[in-house]
């Protein structure tokens, strides 16, 4: 049991103290939510490569402007499920996969990828957090997986949302190749 500081407080004073802390949860969370959506809204689509888009934009605490290569979809079952994948070049030179899932994904299952149908590595992808907009998961991408992407058709990223149900949600690689090389010479002149 946590001590109370205000033990001679009447009830209508610690439940003013209690109002007053959440408000002031709820402004803090307010401003970080306000704050997250502006930088989304600075991030404006540069070019477009076939059904990827390349994005930029200058996060929170950073000098300069960073490129990512994007693509969000929507499933055709279901208008509430849908994934935004974001392929990007880290500032130490790695180049990242990072796929925004819907919440209420059963996180142990992770995320499963294959292109054009054959399976990527021997298990799922794991998520790394959640977070208001979705739960993430995010590789550092190895030349094999590369290629794939650079040749490929079509990614198929499947998500599990009960234990009898999972949902698989098609990417277009269309145009991947293209965006990949102006996100690369873009990262050149930053």
């Amino acid at each position: 049991m946590i001590p109370n500081p205000n033990r001679n407080a009447s009830p209508i004073s610690t439940s003013t103290h209690f109002m007053r802390a959440v408000c002031v949860l709820a402004a803090s969370a307010a401003f970080i939510i306000v704050g997250t959506l502006n930088v989304l809204a600075q991030a404006t689509p540069k070019e477009k490569f076939g059904d990827w888009e390349v994005n930029c934009g200058k996060p929170p605490g950073a000098r300069q402007q960073r490129c990512a290569l994007v693509q969000s979809v929507i499933d055709e079952e279901r208008a509430n499920v849908g994934l935004r994948v974001v392929f990007l070049l880290a500032s130490d030179g790695r180049q990242v996969l990072r796929v925004v899932a819907p919440l209420g994904v059963l996180l142990p299952f992770g995320l499963g990828l294959r292109i054009d149908e054959e399976p990527i590595g021997d298990k799922p992808l794991p998520f790394i957090r959640c977070r208001p907009m979705g739960c993430i998961s995010e590789i550092v991408v190895k030349k094999a997986l590369l290629d794939k992407l650079k040749v490929g058709k079509n990614a198929l990223f499947i998500i599990v949302e009960t234990k009898e149900e999972g949902r698989a949600i098609p990417v277009s690689l269309s145009g991947f190749t293209k965006g990949l090389e102006r996100l690369t010479a873009l990262a050149k002149t930053n």
